[in-house]
């Protein structure tokens, strides 16, 4: 029997591919959750506050964080499509240590309020709006999510259960802000009870999703 290799018969059916390119999939992101803005912006309008210039401070926090777990997230998993030695992609754990300070605020006033048995201000437990949160932003973050899913299907990403964390993190931090655009509410109560809820659940259903639509 033969021990030789004949290396132009290997290579022979072999066919050249594209290479991965990350920053695209991270625009493709960055265009849905585009879109997705512009679509509650057409639907429903913007916050006064925005519209002249001067916006509640909580309003440029919660955007602000948002932006930063959204991106942080979707370069992790951008970047995981294309496998190489020594690259960690941890910076979504940062990000999204300091988006959950909004939570933490909001259980520290709240156990401030109750120990010092003070009211609470008009407007903090208004929660009427709570339904139209987590249905648009959660909407919104399956839209950006398929979006950024159907790119890593054409890539090699490892950790698919990671991918799809990241996945449902960044779709939903992009599909929050693009419904705290419009939010009325400047309570740190609904924030951080319902922002957290929304990017929470969608962080749960990417998990649930992506894996079984990346395999290779």
């Amino acid at each position: 029997m033969s021990s030789h290799i004949n290396i132009e018969a290997l290579v022979a059916d072999l066919k050249p591919v594209r290479r991965v390119q990350p920053g695209l999939g991270l625009a493709i992101t960055i265009i849905a959750a585009a879109f997705s803005c512009f679509a509650v912006i057409n639907t429903y309008g913007v916050r006064p506050d925005l519209v002249a210039g001067m916006p509640h401070p909580l309003v440029t926090i919660r955007a602000g964080l948002l932006l930063l777990l959204g991106m942080a997230a979707a370069l992790s998993v951008t970047t995981s499509a294309r496998p190489s030695v020594g690259r960690s992609g941890n910076g979504w754990l940062w990000a999204l240590l300091a988006a959950l300070l909004l939570p933490a605020s909001a259980m520290i006033a709240w156990l401030y309020h109750n120990a010092a048995n003070l009211p609470f201000a008009p407007g903090d437990l208004d929660f009427r709006y709570a339904k139209w949160c987590l249905q648009l932003s959660i909407g919104s973050a399956l839209l950006i999510g398929a979006a950024l899913t159907a790119w890593l299907r054409t890539g090699a990403p490892i950790g698919l259960d990671r991918a799809g964390w990241l996945v449902g993190i960044a779709g939903g931090s992009f599909g929050t802000f693009s419904y705290s655009l419009h939010c009325p509410s400047d309570s740190i109560f609904y924030v951080g009870i319902f922002y957290t809820m929304a990017v929470a659940a969608s962080a749960g259903l990417g998990r649930l999703i992506v894996p079984p639509l990346i395999r290779w």
